[in-house]
């Protein structure tokens, strides 16, 4: 299992070299459609990117009237979008995200690459900085194989070993975020091939209990 030092260290190259078969270019358009928050957002909101990819989403909300801070595991990320947030946040000092302050969370190619002992500290931070009426947006993947890659893990499991790809079936990650106080409701739930081993694309909405 990699080290947060590990992690922070491959996604900071991926940045520098603008990795395009890792990093999410995904334009902002397609992304508050598919995590289904179109209708949610409204000018003024406050929001918190998780995984900032190219930036292109991050400059979308901002472009929209939209106050966005982001999340990201690499400091050369967050450069990256520094012009466009009202705050940003490195992954090892987590705990300084407010109470009780978004509207919307919003997370889409980014749970699949964080290891389940990492996503268990995220977790409880991220569920505390929504407001009570707020909601958190989460891409996630499954694979038939196993319940969690990251963690029972089985040597017929393969993926791409520079980036590493965690699955989670629905199931597993909503008890997961039940423990820290979340709701979820799935409002998309894909169940088809992706990706050889890679089974399944879903989406929670998750709001505090």
């Amino acid at each position: 299992m990699r080290t947060v030092s590990q992690l922070q260290g491959y996604w900071d190259d991926v940045h520098r070299q603008k990795h395009l078969g890792a990093l999410s270019g995904c334009s902002y358009a397609e992304t508050i459609f598919f995590l289904q928050v179109k209708d949610i957002l409204k000018k003024g909101d406050k929001v918190l990117e998780i995984g900032v990819g190219l930036g292109y989403v991050t400059q979308g909300f901002k472009e929209n009237g939209i106050n966005v801070s982001a999340l990201d595991i690499s400091q050369v990320a967050l450069n990256r979008v520094r012009d466009y947030c009202e705050k940003l946040y490195i992954v090892d000092k987590i705990s300084e995200l407010p109470d009780n302050c978004f509207d919307v969370i919003i997370c889409q190619n980014g749970i699949q690459h964080i290891p389940t002992y990492l996503l268990e500290i995220e977790l409880p931070h991220l569920i505390r900085s929504l407001k009570p009426t707020g909601v958190f947006a989460m891409e996630f993947v499954s694979s038939q194989i196993a319940e969690d890659t990251g963690k029972d893990f089985n040597s017929d499991i393969k993926w791409d070993e520079s980036i590493g790809c965690y699955c989670r079936t629905p199931a597993f990650l909503e008890k997961l975020i039940n423990n820290f106080g979340g709701n979820c409701k799935l409002v998309y739930d894909y169940h088809g091939d992706i990706e050889p081993y890679i089974k399944g694309c879903h989406i929670f909405h998750i709001t505090k209990r």
